[in-house]
């Protein structure tokens, strides 16, 4: 069981946001062949979840409140350390993701742009995918959400 804990960007310290930074570049950027900036200047609005293990980080993601332009929760970078996959720490993460939108945003609706590949396991949690599918970096995504 991975201890997670939210944070808002101020309340992260450099520490966790390097490792964070380094867990996204790692996965996104290195493992699947995606040359972009991940440091987009959104991460300062966002709340961050990170997950765990041995005082290692081995899974993460961020979220955005709503606001009154967009009333709904985003959240997206979910990622588990190549180390630490198949031991259903991604499972946990979605988890702690609903748990946390259950008591913040009671009835929000909670949306996402998942990787196609991905889209059945975003289905376990109660997720329904909507328009086409779509590329992203080179990678297929569908946009998912959950009422």
């Amino acid at each position: 069981m991975l201890a997670f804990n939210w944070y808002t960007f101020s309340e992260l310290t450099v520490e966790q946001l390097y490792a964070a930074l380094v867990l996204r570049s790692e996965t996104f950027v290195v493992e699947q062949h995606c040359p972009y900036l991940d440091p987009d200047g959104n991460d300062v609005f966002a709340r961050h979840v990170l997950g765990m293990e041995h005082n290692a980080l081995v899974a993460y993601l961020r979220l955005f409140p709503p606001t009154d332009i967009e009333q709904y929760v985003v959240f997206g970078r979910v990622v588990t350390a190549r180390s630490a996959r198949t031991k259903g720490f991604g499972k946990q993460l979605i988890q702690a993701l609903l748990t946390y939108c259950d008591t913040h945003f009671p009835g929000i609706r909670i949306q996402c742009s998942a990787q196609y590949y991905l889209k059945k396991f975003y289905e376990g949690f109660g997720f329904e995918a909507y328009g086409d599918v779509y590329e992203e970096d080179g990678i297929p995504h569908v946009a998912m959400c959950r009422e």
